[in-house]
């Protein structure tokens, strides 16, 4: 099996359990066993498994009982639960069922049949969470879209009144460098979403190939320094003597430290520096880049590579920020197989580090 697939096992006879568990474990499953109810109950919550094989009469807790207590608890994934039982009373079927449970398996079983049930529960249920993942994601992006684009779009309205109705007389450069600004900021937003809406095309086109990291990160400097010569930051860089070679794919490494670079210069006020550092690590190269603005609050850190984490920290030039561009960071480093950590600065700001393969 491709992907890992956790199922627990529940049956108060170590018999039973050890046959089922040798028929999945042949197949590939990674197996977890409980031997009554309120264990049961415990290894669920703890594991999360992909689906549950439980018996219905056993001591303590009946198997019913289990899966109505598991329904009821919010930390539950809801993962299928099929019933294995000797018992063939239609009472027990339509009671187990009445639980929630997906399927009722009466023993002896058959085993390709059994594992042919397993294998579609588990990709229905599988299919489930991703439709859940999607509707939340659609939900985040609605939100995100209706809060984010809501100020600059007011600003182009309320700036556009005010020339067609020639209420602005003397005002109109200022007002045209309004809605220009708005435009602007309501731009990067439209285009960090695309971003993250191409980031599953991204990861499908990846080609890792031997790169000179020093030579992307000077590429991706001369890409800002523009933006960091309008807000008065200054770009230091440093790179050891001999270049440091990464497996990576290109285009996915320049977003990486292009949304790093962005970011840091996003937080960072006039007068400050951010630095930027290449070296080479225990197989691996390693990209360093710290800035001198406000940091991230320690009750953030846990929530700062997620989707459209809403973090303290403004940026300092007006600039629009999705919440995006971390969590593009850690997934495209991680489909190169790379990493990336955040540390606080020393004495202030934000330090990110970069983690590529290398020989």
């Amino acid at each position: 099996m491709s992907t890992r697939t956790v199922i627990l096992v529940v049956d108060d006879e170590p018999k039973n359990i050890q046959v089922v568990g040798s028929l999945l474990l042949r197949e590939g499953y990674e197996v977890i066993a409980a031997r009554g109810g309120e264990e049961a109950i415990a290894k669920a919550l703890e594991t999360q498994p992909d689906l549950i094989l439980l018996d219905v009469m056993m001591p303590g807790i009946s198997g019913v009982e289990v899966a109505f207590r598991l329904k009821d608890l919010p930390e539950w994934n809801h993962a299928p639960i099929v019933f294995l039982s000797a018992a063939t009373d239609k009472t027990f079927i339509i009671e187990g069922l009445g639980a929630g449970a997906v399927d009722y398996v009466t023993k002896p079983f058959n085993g390709p049949e059994l594992l042919r049930r397993i294998e579609l529960h588990v990709r229905l249920y599988r299919t489930q969470r991703k439709l859940e993942e999607a509707i939340a994601e659609k939900n985040r992006l609605i939100e995100v879209l209706a809060h984010d684009l809501k100020n600059p779009l007011g600003t182009v309205r309320f700036s556009a009144c005010l020339l067609k109705e020639q209420k602005a007389r003397g005002r109109e450069d200022e007002l045209v460098d309004m809605i220009d600004d708005a435009a602007q900021r309501a731009l990067g937003i439209v285009e960090s979403l695309l971003e993250e809406r191409g980031l599953e095309y991204a990861r499908e086109k990846m080609q890792i190939e031997w790169l000179a990291l020093d030579d992307v990160v000077e590429a991706v400097i001369e890409a800002f320094s523009g933006r960091a010569a309008d807000k008065n930051i200054a770009i230091e860089w440093s790179v050891p003597p001999k270049p440091v070679f990464v497996r990576a794919d290109r285009e996915a490494l320049f977003r990486v430290l292009e949304n790093l670079v962005s970011n840091a210069l996003k937080f960072s006020s006039g007068g400050t520096r951010v630095t930027l550092e290449v070296s080479p690590g225990e197989n691996c190269g390693v990209f360093r880049i710290s800035d001198e603005g406000p940091g991230i609050p320690p009750s953030e850190t846990s929530s700062l590579f997620q989707r459209y984490a809403r973090l303290g920290p403004k940026p300092t030039g007006g600039e629009s920020s999705t919440g995006l561009g971390l969590s593009i960071v850690k997934e495209l480093s991680e489909a190169m197989e790379g990493a990336v950590e955040y540390k606080p600065g020393d004495p202030r700001g934000a330090e990110f580090r970069l983690f590529l393969p290398a020989v």
